[in-house]
C-alpha cells in the first residue's frame, strides 16, 4: 500500500470559466500531481459554481445553523 501524503490544499483555476476555487486532497506517492489536478480543474461544476456566487451575493445562501439558532433564541431573527 502506497504512503499518502498530508492532506494539501491547492487552488485551481477552471479553464471553461475562469473561476477559482481550492481542493483539498490526500495523494498517495505513487500518483502524478499534476494530472490529478488538471483533471480536477475540468470536473469544476461552472453552474453550480455562479449559482453559489449569485446566492451569496443575494445573501440567500445557507446559513450556519448554530449562529441561526443562537439569533433565533435572542430574537434577531
Amino acid at each position: 500500500m502506497a504512503k499518502r501524503t498530508a492532506a494539501k490544499a491547492v487552488r485551481l483555476t477552471c479553464p471553461k470559466c475562469l473561476a477559482a476555487f481550492t481542493v483539498v486532497a490526500f495523494l498517495s506517492k505513487g500518483i502524478d500531481k499534476d494530472s490529478f489536478y488538471k483533471q480536477k480543474a475540468n470536473e469544476h461544476d461552472c453552474a453550480a459554481h455562479a449559482r453559489m456566487l449569485a446566492a451569496m451575493q443575494n445573501s440567500d445562501g445557507t446559513k450556519n445553523p448554530l449562529k441561526a439558532s443562537k439569533a433565533a433564541a435572542k430574537g434577531k431573527a
